[in-house]
C-alpha cells in the first residue's frame, strides 16, 4: 500500500514514465518465436547504429568470456547468444529513452557506474558458479538497478547536481529523503513497464533493503530476488572497493572462500581473467 502511495505521488508531480521502445516490442516476440534465431535479430537491429554498433563492443569485451573479433552481425549475436543479446539491447534503449542533454554528466556518471556493475555482477555469476541466475538477467539488474535516477534528474536539480558533481557516488538515499522520493520505486516502475521479469522488478525495487536491519522484507521477498538483491550488493561492494567475507551478500549466496578468492581476483583483472 504505501508503494502504492508513492506511485500515486509520483506520478501526480508530473515525472512520466517512458513506453517500452518498439524495438523492444519487436524483441520480445522474436524471444517468443522458437524459429527466429541470430539472423531475425540481425535483421531487427541492422539499421540502428547505435544498437548495432554495441553488440559488436560487447562480444568483444571480456564481460561474457568471449572477446571475438567478428565482422557479422549475425555471428556477433550467435556468440553473445540470443538472451544476452536481448539484455544489451534493453539496456541501450534505456539509455536512449532517458537521454536528457541537461543533465549529460549526470546520466554519463550514471551509465557508467552502471555498466561497471553490470559487468560486475555477470563476474559474479560466473565466478560464484550461481546456476540459478542466467548471466543476461544479472546484466540487465546491473544496468536497471538505478535508473530511477534518470527520471528523478528531469525532476529535482538536487540528483543532477550530484550525480554531475560529486567526486564519489553521492549518498543517493539521503537524496531520496530529502526530495521525499524513492529512487527504487522509481527503477521499479520503469523496469515492470518494460515487462521485465518479475524477480528483476522486485530486487530493484528493494536493493537497499538488505541485511539483518531490513528481516522482514528479506523474508517477504522470495528466493530469487533475494539472490539477485544479493548478486548486486556483491558486486557493487567489489566496484567501491568495500568487500569483505563477512558481509550480508557473500552469507546469503553461501560463497566459499575459494570461490570468494575468484571473485576478487576477476573483479581486479576482469580482462586477464576471462
Amino acid at each position: 500500500m504505501q508503494d502504492e502511495q508513492r506511485i500515486q505521488a509520483i506520478l501526480a508531480s508530473g515525472i512520466k514514465i517512458p513506453p517500452m521502445p518498439e524495438v523492444l516490442l519487436r524483441l520480445n516476440q522474436l524471444l517468443r518465436d522458437p524459429d527466429a534465431g541470430p539472423a531475425e535479430l540481425a535483421a531487427l537491429i541492422g539499421n540502428d547504429g547505435a544498437l548495432s554498433g554495441a553488440v559488436f563492443r560487447l562480444v568483444g569485451s571480456p564481460v561474457f568470456g568471449l572477446r571475438a573479433k567478428v565482422d557479422s552481425l549475425p555471428r556477433a549475436i550467435a556468440l553473445l547468444g540470443m538472451k544476452n543479446t536481448a539484455a544489451l539491447l534493453h539496456s541501450e534503449s534505456l539509455r536512449a529513452a532517458l537521454s536528457d542533454p541537461l543533465h549529460a554528466q549526470a546520466l554519463h556518471n550514471l551509465w557508467n557506474r552502471g555498466a561497471a556493475i553490470a559487468e560486475l555482477c555477470v563476474i559474479a555469476v560466473h565466478k560464484a558458479r550461481l546456476r540459478d541466475i542466467n548471466p543476461d538477467v544479472a546484466y540487465m539488474l546491473g544496468m536497471f538497478h538505478d535508473c530511477g535516477l534518470a527520471l528523478l534528474c528531469k525532476r529535482f536539480p538536487a540528483y543532477a547536481q550530484a550525480l554531475a558533481e560529486s567526486q564519489t557516488w553521492p549518498d543517493i538515499l539521503a537524496l531520496d529523503h530529502q526530495q521525499q522520493v524513492s529512487h527504487a520505486v522509481m527503477g521499479q516502475m520503469v523496469a515492470r513497464n518494460w515487462a521485465l521479469p518479475e524477480d528483476l522488478v522486485l530486487a530493484i525495487r528493494h536493493h537497499h533493503e538488505l541485511g539483518a536491519e531490513h528481516e522482514q522484507v528479506a523474508a517477504e521477498l522470495n528466493e530469487p530476488a533475494l539472490r539477485l538483491c544479493a548478486v548486486l550488493n556483491l558486486a557493487t561492494l567489489l566496484h567501491e572497493q568495500q568487500f569483505d567475507a563477512t558481509q550480508w551478500s557473500v552469507r546469503q549466496l553461501k560463497l566459499n572462500p575459494e570461490r570468494l578468492a575468484d571473485l576478487e581476483d576477476a573483479a581486479r583483472n576482469p580482462v586477464a581473467d576471462n
